[in-house]
């Protein structure tokens, strides 16, 4: 189990994957309460940075703000700069990298630099017009316009067609990759996360 592997060296490196609607968030955050995982979001520290004004953040605002995706060199530069302190506790769980197959490549290489490697990937998996109608619904709360159901749409692809490449780059390394429903309530959820990250730590 990861709660067990977690207490001896090495140190767990997980990473999980949602689609925008899916929970990912919640469910990371009791992932690292549960298995005492640093949970290292890299939307969470980009948007920390645009609001720090730093020279990191003003060059991503600028990128997001256009609607564009962060280079793959800039959020590879923020992930090397915080995961060294993030490994210091039992391990640490990766939300938002790698995003990409070159990203992948890259974690891989600094993982190896250090003699770890990533242990297990989930990925949350809701029928898109669930994730569809819940974003919907999010956007009219939050008064969203621009959140159409064509733009969501459009999201979902360019995230499901990234992410696949990176599942199948683990895949080919041996490394467990869980596809874990999302439907259900958000303890539903995690309870088969429990049992998947169980199984997948051996």
């Amino acid at each position: 189990m990861v709660a067990q592997a977690a207490q001896d060296p090495p140190r767990v490196i997980g990473i999980i994957f949602g689609p925008p609607g899916s929970g990912k968030g919640t469910q990371a955050a009791r992932i690292e309460k549960d298995f005492h995982l640093k949970h290292l979001s890299t939307g969470d520290i980009l948007r920390a940075e645009v609001v720090k004004g730093t020279p990191t953040g003003r060059e991503a605002g600028r990128i997001m703000a256009a609607g564009d995706l962060v280079p793959d060199e800039l959020i590879v530069d923020i992930v090397r700069s915080r995961l060294p302190e993030a490994e210091t506790g039992a391990g640490v769980l990766l939300d938002g990298f790698p995003r990409t197959l070159r990203q992948a490549q890259a974690l891989d290489a600094m993982l190896a630099g250090e003699g770890h490697n990533v242990d297990f990937v989930l990925a949350l998996d809701v029928p898109e017009q669930d994730l569809v109608d819940r974003l919907l619904h999010r956007a009219a709360v939050e008064g969203r316009a621009d959140d159409t159901r064509e733009a969501i749409t459009e999201r979902m692809h360019e995230y499901h067609k990234l992410t696949e490449a990176v599942l199948d780059h683990y895949r080919r390394q041996g490394v467990p990759v869980e596809i874990v429903s999302g439907l259900g309530s958000p303890d539903e959820v995690f309870e088969r996360i429990r049992r998947v990250i169980g199984i997948s730590s051996g």
